[in-house]
């Protein structure tokens, strides 16, 4: 198993995370995704059309979006599972996950950033007022969705880590990497610093690299 990787890019930690948690051994291929190159010098779009990361290959099989990648993950190695065995349970977990996924991240990934700067012409301040105001705006709703609609436990659905965390733990640490406040998330902080205590998080979490020297926030991952 393979796993396409750049360690200024946040949505790859999600992928890390699954597969450390579940001990499954990898081998992790760093890409230049300023470039859009694998190391070896090969175009990442030769893979993977979208030209993004993470991108898992298994055998003949190519996943390259972080949700359908845990997913497949947690169906193919299922312990410790990452979904409440319960329907409700599931259900929830997932629209946790999505909230950071569809809604939260992809406002402020890697090539939205060089638009805005680029295209549009943002200075790099407005670009950062950009990123914080969707950061916090992100935190903010899950805050409020484990506050409305509590499940109990020391992580956002129970008392092991699910899919939610999985999510949530990278969103968290791109938002403390562009100075976002979490005085007002207490509920957010009480499951990361959980989650932080778990091998899993630690190691996936150390590989992700907060500025890439020579780019500085508008162009690292």
């Amino acid at each position: 198993m393979k796993l396409y990787d750049y360690s200024f890019s946040n949505a790859p930690v999600r992928a890390r995370i699954v597969l450390y948690l579940k001990n499954v051994p990898f081998d992790r291929i760093e890409v230049d995704l300023l470039h859009c190159k694998q190391t070896d010098g090969h175009s990442l779009l030769e893979l993977n059309p979208q030209g993004m990361v993470p991108t898992l290959v298994d055998g003949n099989l190519m996943l390259n979006q972080s949700v359908a990648i845990a997913e497949y993950l947690d169906e193919v190695f299922p312990t410790p599972s990452l979904m409440p065995r319960d329907a409700k349970g599931r259900a929830r977990v997932r629209s946790l996950a999505l909230m950071i996924a569809c809604d939260g991240q992809p406002l402020v990934n890697l090539r939205v950033r060089r638009f805005l700067t680029g295209e549009l012409r943002f200075s790099h301040q407005a670009m950062l007022s950009w990123v914080r105001h969707w950061l916090a705006s992100s935190l903010r709703e899950y805050e409020a969705m484990l506050a409305r609609n509590p499940a109990g436990g020391n992580f956002s659905h129970g008392d092991t880590p699910t899919l939610a965390d999985v999510f949530l733990i990278p969103q968290v640490q791109l938002a403390r990497r562009f100075g976002v406040d979490f005085a007002p998330y207490p509920s957010i902080l009480k499951v990361h610093d959980r989650c932080m205590l778990l091998p899993a998080f630690q190691r996936a979490t150390s590989e992700y690299f907060l500025e890439e020297p020579g780019f500085g926030l508008d162009e690292a991952g």
